[in-house]
This record gives C-alpha cells, sequence and structure tokens, in this order.
C-alpha cells in the first residue's frame, strides 16, 4: 500500500468517525457540527455528560488528561443508558468504534447528562 492509497484510507476512515460523532451530538440536542470543531467537541462532550465547560481543560493536564478522558468516555456511556462493566471496558479500550455505534445505532437514545446525578445521590 503506497502514501496517497494510506491518506485515502485515513480520510475516508475519518469521515466515518466524524459522522457518527456528528450523530451522537444531535441524538444528545447538541448541533452536529459541534463534533466536527477541535476544541468545541470537548465542550460540547462536557454538556452532553453534564460537566461544566471548564473540565475540558483537563485535557491539556499531562496524565490527569489520560484518567479523565476514560471517565469522560464512561460518562458518555452512562448517558445512553450503558450500565454494565463490560459497556465501561468496550467504551474506554475501543473509544471510537463504540462512540460510532452509539452515533449510528436507532435503538440508542439520549438519556440525559449522568454528572449531577453521581455527584447529587453520592452523599444521600
Amino acid at each position: 500500500m503506497d502514501i496517497n492509497q494510506r491518506a485515502v484510507l485515513i480520510v475516508f476512515l475519518g469521515m466515518i468517525a466524524a459522522s457518527g460523532a456528528a450523530r451522537l451530538y444531535d441524538k444528545a440536542g447538541q448541533p452536529f457540527w459541534h463534533a466536527l470543531v477541535p476544541g468545541l467537541n470537548l465542550v460540547a462532550l462536557m454538556r452532553i455528560v453534564g460537566r461544566p465547560d471548564s473540565h475540558a481543560l483537563w485535557v491539556l493536564v499531562p496524565g490527569a488528561n489520560v484518567y479523565f478522558v476514560a471517565r469522560w468516555f464512561i460518562e458518555l456511556a452512562q448517558s445512553f443508558g450503558k450500565t454494565h462493566w463490560l459497556d465501561y471496558v468496550l467504551v474506554v479500550l475501543f473509544n471510537a468504534f463504540y462512540v460510532l455505534n452509539l452515533g449510528l445505532a436507532y435503538s440508542e437514545d439520549y438519556e440525559g447528562p449522568v454528572y449531577e446525578k453521581n455527584t447529587s445521590t453520592a452523599f444521600a
């Protein structure tokens, strides 16, 4: 496979991933184009899972960003009603494919943000 074929393949896979993410954002009530703008996609993700917009800045902190990105993807799965431990493992290990599945599957519905639920019921 030469360099031109690899570039075409990468662009094609990127377009598929972008369409899945755009559909996911649309399901969650965010404008679909927010998934396509770097930086804004993280802010929209914070809104989907119910976190404050400023939590997107954790991605800039080396080391902590690994934990927070994994946590955000787990909260994203929870926002779509996925609460089994296997869903958490799959979304962390295969996040691009899992987000693609959540976005393009007709059976997956957005149930609402989970961050506020987690913090308000922790001491109840």
